[in-house]
């Protein structure tokens, strides 16, 4: 894959590639496949998952198998759309009816007729094929060094169904940048005049599953085919499949609506008696025109009294090298804000880093700043016009006041000057998505399984899923599923890894405890008080060769962290998000570090008003004027014993007294031996204790100055 130049647009808008094909539309055109044309803030529900028995006869079809069927109407001039055509085989099906059994009404209604599934014995290819399959890495270079790398681009330009994900470009750079967990599995289907189609699949080298390049990062994962040979190459892909012997289940999708792949797929099972299940989900896009108030003005507003705005389009590698580091810390953050692993690891950087270089892959890096500062990135794709939502960053600090929905307004209101024709917001109903897009498709996912095993357990599981959705609705309306259930699943899946982390006795007796405190608890909460004079700085205790350093509001040193722990996981993504949530409140987040590694933190504020103390509920602390209050505090446990907690205490009192600060708090448990021998060891003197006891649900609280 060549490398682009390192001015690679000269002009303003975005070009796009010549060999990006502009009229082939059927993908995105805006006109078909319509579930919603209603403005963003109509909701759209997903379907649920149905499972089909996959026999003819079968009498409770619904409706994504009536839609598989060979319903097709004889009049093609439906789909002569204005904004270019579909295949010459394209057909129409008459809209079944609802498929609604509980008598609701769907929110946004079909407003216009699905796009044709090609009728099957129409696309039956009129000479023989072979078909050969690539199985590592250096036998696919070999093969496209050969000639299959411009055949294989040929047959993606002349598909008008074929996505981003499954063109060379993008495979290849996700293959290299992967090798160590991937192998490829690229199904090649020759017929008399060349390739004729191209599946991009690879095996996963620690679970051997079988799933299409990038899985889960492509958000579309269809064939790539000529439109005569569509119906072979897919018979092919599910050859294959089974001939090889995979375990998993082969997801083929999300797929687009315009597609024809989930009538193919149906077809094939059918003729070999497989089981397979269909899924549908929502995906809001926009087309122009953009509209006249854009989301989040009043957020814009609100920074251009404040500062200088700007927003900018990335085209050069010097200006790329500058935003993407922000834009791999910005990303990361919000992955350890929001409890999920950091998706940025060096494969996926240097894949990015490739993407961008390509000639072959039109990226679309903006950035929304505020004097200089981004509050938000994004890295998308243009395909054929229409641009792609790739993962955006936001800036934790600016959370609140949506920055990248801020710039996705932009990129929207400037489309034209930008060059594209439209914005794919993907698979998903998230409400930014709601308010961004103004029109709604549903996407398909077509699950084939290796065997009747596999698809009845997974129907079981499916229909008691459904049947649990549908009583807790019913209990605690519409939202407690999310609200509630997962909330509640999430918290037990920590439990079961914090199981395995303390050790059985360990876990018993902190479960023991925890239930006698539902009944009966007791606690004493210590308040402690430090004057200027009265600080005993220390240092921790360091290796021969090691430094540290103490800083403020440095949140990207969370990231610093590289364990597995799932409490100090959990603690870190505490702290991220107190951070976003205080941090405008003027609260100063201070990290400690020791040779690259996050060793502690904490934070410290200069208070305006009486605290609450969590220690022991109903007890409240008063505070004079110039005090400076300290709480949070967490060591990371393999540096503990090590007077970190003591240095990093001393560094920010030396530093608040330094700034005029009077008097200094802070509290702590009196179970909590370690915090409390090491807030005495710099200086604090004990000037109160609160003492807090509950019975079932009657609390009290006292409160006493103890004795010298």
């Amino acid at each position: 894959m060549a490398d682009a130049s390192h001015d690679r647009h000269s002009g303003d808008a975005v070009p796009t590639r010549q060999s990006q094909r502009a009229d082939l539309c059927a993908v995105h055109d805006p006109e078909r496949c319509m579930v919603s044309h209603q403005r963003p803030h109509v909701p759209v529900r997903p379907r649920p998952m149905r499972v089909d028995s996959n026999r003819a006869g079968h009498a409770r079809r619904a409706r994504a198998r009536r839609i598989l069927e060979d319903r097709i109407l004889p009049d093609l001039a439906a789909f002569r759309g204005d904004r270019g055509t579909m295949m010459p085989e394209a057909v129409v099906l008459t809209p079944p009816p609802s498929e609604d059994t509980t008598g609701e009404a769907r929110t946004a209604t079909p407003t216009a007729p699905r796009v044709a599934r090609a009728a099957l014995e129409m696309l039956t290819p009129p000479e023989k094929t072979e078909t050969h399959c690539l199985t590592c890495l250096a036998s696919l270079e070999a093969a496209l060094s050969d000639g299959l790398l411009g055949e294989w681009q040929h047959v993606v330009d002349e598909d008008p169904l074929a996505s981003l994900f499954q063109s060379p470009g993008w495979c290849m750079a996700w293959y290299r940048c992967y090798a160590d967990a991937y192998q490829p599995y690229v199904i090649v289907v020759r017929a008399r005049r060349g390739v004729v189609g191209v599946v991009p699949m690879a095996v996963d080298r620690r679970t051997g599953d079988f799933a299409f390049a990038s899985n889960t990062m492509a958000d579309y994962r269809d064939i790539v085919a000529l439109p005569r040979y569509r119906a072979k190459v897919v018979s092919e892909l599910i050859r294959c499949y089974f001939a090889a012997g995979f375990r998993n289940r082969l997801e083929v999708g999300w797929i687009d609506p315009a597609s024809n792949t989930p009538a193919l797929i149906a077809n094939a099972c059918r003729e070999r008696a497989l089981k397979y299940t269909v899924r549908h989900h929502p995906c809001w896009r926009w087309f122009p025109p953009a509209p006249q108030k854009p989301s989040a003005q009043k957020f814009l507003n609100w920074y251009k009294r404040h500062g200088n705005v700007s927003f900018d389009v990335v085209r050069s590698a010097a200006e790329w090298e500058r935003f993407r580091e922000e834009y791999y810390r910005q990303h990361s953050l919000r992955q350890v804000h929001a409890g999920r692993p950091i998706a940025f690891d060096a494969r996926k950087t240097d894949l990015y880093d490739r993407l961008f270089r390509s000639a072959d892959v039109q990226s679309h890096v903006t950035a929304f700043r505020v004097d200089g500062t981004m509050l938000a990135g994004h890295f998308g794709y243009v395909w054929r016009g229409v641009l792609l939502l790739g993962p955006p960053s936001i800036r934790l600090e600016d959370e609140q006041r949506s920055p990248a929905v801020i710039l996705f307004s932009w990129i929207i209101q400037n489309a034209s000057d930008l060059g594209l024709s439209g914005f794919d917001l993907t698979i998903g109903d998230s409400d930014f998505k709601k308010r961004l897009g103004n029109t709604c498709v549903e996407l398909t996912i077509v699950e084939v399984y290796p065997g009747p095993v596999a698809y009845y357990v997974r129907s079981v599981r499916s229909g008691a899923v459904s049947a649990a959705k549908t009583v807790v609705k019913k209990i605690g309306g519409e939202d407690a599923w999310k609200t509630t259930v997962k909330s509640a699943a999430a918290w037990l899946d920590y439990k079961r890894q914090r199981l395995r982390e303390m050790g059985g006795w360990t876990a018993a007796r902190a479960a023991v405890t925890a239930a006698l405190s539902r009944v009966y608890e007791k606690r004493t909460g210590l308040v402690y008080a430090m004057t200027p004079e009265q600080l005993h700085p220390l240092e921790p205790r360091l290796v021969a060769g090691e430094q540290y350093e103490v800083h403020d509001n440095c949140v990207a040193d969370l990231l610093l962290w590289t364990g597995s722990s799932p409490s100090t996981t959990s603690a870190i993504t505490a702290c991220a998000r107190a951070y976003a949530r205080v941090r405008n409140d003027n609260r100063l987040l201070h990290t400690l570090v020791i040779d690259g590694k996050l060793a502690a933190w904490g934070f410290s504020y200069q208070p305006t008003q009486p605290a609450n103390l969590t220690e022991t509920p109903g007890a409240v602390l008063d505070f004079e004027a110039n005090a400076v209050s300290l709480y949070d505090f967490h060591t990371i446990p393999e540096f503990r014993g090590r007077r970190v907690y003591q240095a990093l205490l001393s560094r920010i009192l030396a530093r608040r007294f330094a700034q005029g600060a009077a008097r200094a708090y802070i509290t702590v448990l009196l179970s909590n031996t370690p915090s409390r021998v090491a807030i005495e060891r710099v200086g604090f003197q004990l000037i109160r204790e609160h003492h807090y006891r509950r019975l079932l649900k009657r609390a009290s609280v006292t409160s006493r100055v103890p004795q010298r």
